[in-house]
C-alpha cells in the first residue's frame, strides 16, 4: 500500500496552507490519504512510495519561495517516477483574463523550470491579501499593489481571492490521477469476480 499522499507547501501569511489543506480534505473526501506539510520540515521526507505528491507556494516579490524550489529540485528525479501537482498561489492569478493571470501563469513556468520537476497537473490559484498578518511595510507595500489593481485596501480587513471551487476540481484532478495510478497497478481480477 503506497504511503499517504505528501502536500507540501510555503505559505508565509497561512492563505497558501489554507489552499493545501483543502487540497488534502478534497483528496480525503475522495478515499485519498494525504499528509500536509510545511517545506520547512519536509526536508526529510521522501517522495519514493507515494501515490502523489502535491507542492505549492505563494509568490512574493515576484517569486517563489527558495525553500519549495530547493525542495522540488532535490527531488526531481524522484518526483519522475511519482504523480506530481504544483499550485502557485498569487494576488495575479485572481485578474483571469487580464495581464496577472499571464503573469502568474509566467512565474508558475519559472518555478518548474527553476525547480527541474514536470508536473501532471499545474495551476496557478488567487491568493489573499492579508493585509491583518502583514507588518507595517509589507501592509504599505500591499496597499500599493492593490491601489494599481483596483483590490480593496482598507488594512483592517483581510480580502480573500481565492476560487475554492477552482481549488476542489484541481484537487479532484489529482484524485484521478491517484485513481487512474491504482487501476494501472492493480492485479487482474477475472470478469466474473470484478
Amino acid at each position: 500500500m503506497p504511503a499517504p499522499c505528501l502536500v507540501v507547501v510555503a505559505s508565509k501569511h497561512g492563505h497558501t496552507r489554507r489552499i493545501a489543506d483543502r487540497i488534502a480534505a478534497v483528496l480525503g473526501r475522495s478515499g485519498i490519504d494525504a499528509e500536509v506539510v510545511d517545506v520547512a520540515g519536509a526536508g526529510a521526507l521522501e517522495v519514493d512510495g507515494r501515490a502523489l505528491v502535491v507542492a505549492g507556494g505563494s509568490i512574493h516579490a515576484g517569486r517563489h519561495d527558495r525553500l519549495l524550489v530547493r525542495w522540488l529540485r532535490a527531488r526531481a528525479a524522484a518526483l519522475e517516477r511519482v504523480p506530481l501537482g504544483v499550485f502557485s498561489a498569487s494576488l495575479s492569478a485572481g485578474d483571469r483574463e487580464g495581464p496577472g493571470a499571464e503573469e502568474a501563469e509566467t512565474l508558475l513556468r519559472a518555478l518548474l523550470e527553476d525547480a527541474g520537476v514536470r508536473p501532471d497537473r499545474a495551476t496557478t490559484v488567487a491568493g489573499a491579501l492579508q493585509y491583518r498578518a502583514y507588518g507595517w511595510l509589507t501592509r504599505r507595500l500591499m496597499r500599493r499593489i492593490a491601489r494599481g489593481k483596483g483590490l480593496p485596501t482598507d488594512p483592517s480587513q483581510d480580502v480573500e481571492l481565492t476560487d475554492w471551487a477552482a481549488v476542489d476540481a484541481f484537487a479532484a484532478s489529482l484524485a484521478d490521477l491517484v485513481a487512474a495510478g491504482r487501476a494501472a497497478t492493480a492485479p487482474d481480477v477475472p470478469r466474473a469476480l470484478a
